[in-house]
């Protein structure tokens, strides 16, 4: 049920501030992020606005029964994101001391949806279309494939960061909306192209005019909304390759390093990701999923009669 609009003396700045004026304060204050990732944000954050907008945020801080009937309505495909956009709002509000308490939390557990299944391309179509892009752009095919590099990453890569004696890649920074930006010290990792494959980065000429390893026709970093309009997608289709986003090379690489043995946590290292998000987005690929961890460990202990995962004994 929806509570009674508290009295003006109740409306206390900044308790008094509107929903959307909450919002705009949280995407202007917040810690320093992309401009697309404060677009998003904001899109994601319209259909909480366009039902709560209007509401202070005293008003909407016991109303979590109503966001729990507006979480309702949502479509199953979207009803997990739009209210994590939701509870960043409210959280930032609460740690501001706005509110005391975020009713996006109090409406209910936020179950986040099955990852979709992955298609990786195979060594075969990655040769495929490396030789389809030519001696501009098929290394980076590979090289991507081969190190599981972002596509903010391996567009804003510079020959510098290449050891190629000992054949590693060094991360340090990327290239979002058009401006580069380095990557913490903390953060940043090291990639190894492995496999006969490896040779891609032996295939990028040197050159001293131009620093980047993967630089647009005319010099500077690529422009990657026109990259995939102008050469990824002809690239597949003239292949007869099915259509998939660059981003899929970073599939490519996880799904083989699994396929190869490296653990979850492994991966997580190589490709400076979360454990938690390759475990949600690969863990079913992983050797070390549970059938796989008892079948180890019951190759291990049967000289003790052990047994991982049996039936207990009626």
């Amino acid at each position: 049920m929806r509570l009674r609009p508290a009295s003006t003396a109740e409306h206390l700045a900044p308790r008094s501030r509107s929903t959307n004026s909450a919002n705009c304060s949280y995407t202007a204050t917040s810690r320093p992020v992309s401009a697309r990732t404060i677009e998003t944000l904001r899109e994601r954050l319209a259909p909480a606005r366009a039902v709560f907008g209007g509401w202070t945020l005293a008003e909407r801080e016991g109303a979590s029964d109503d966001v729990a009937g507006w979480r309702a309505t949502l479509a199953d495909t979207s009803r997990y994101r739009l209210t994590l956009a939701l509870r960043q709002c409210l959280g930032a509000a609460v740690r501001w001391r706005y509110v005391a308490r975020n009713p996006a939390v109090d409406a209910g557990p936020n179950p986040e949806p099955r990852a979709e299944e992955l298609n990786p391309f195979s060594a075969e179509q990655i040769d495929q279309l490396a030789a389809e892009l030519g001696a501009a752009d098929g290394p980076l095919v590979v090289v991507a494939a081969e190190t599981g590099l972002r596509t903010n990453e391996w567009a804003a890569t510079e020959r510098r960061d290449i050891d190629r004696r000992a054949g590693v890649l060094l991360v340090q920074r990327r290239f979002s909306d058009g401006v580069p930006d380095a990557i913490p010290k903390d953060a940043a990792s090291e990639r190894a192209a492995h496999g006969s494959r490896s040779r891609a980065l032996e295939r990028v000429q040197p050159r001293l005019d131009r620093p980047l390893l993967f630089p647009a026709p005319k010099g500077g970093h690529i422009d990657l909304d026109n990259w995939r309009l102008r050469d990824w997608y002809p690239a597949l289709d003239a292949t007869g390759i099915e259509r998939r986003a660059p981003y899929y090379l970073r599939h490519t690489f996880a799904t083989m390093a699994l396929a190869a043995g490296i653990s979850i946590f492994e991966l997580a290292r190589l490709t400076g990701a979360s454990v938690k998000v390759i475990d949600r987005t690969y863990g079913h690929l992983a050797i070390d999923s549970a059938d796989a961890i008892r079948a180890r460990l019951n190759a291990r202990s049967g000289q003790m009669g052990v047994k991982w995962g049996s039936e207990p004994e009626q």
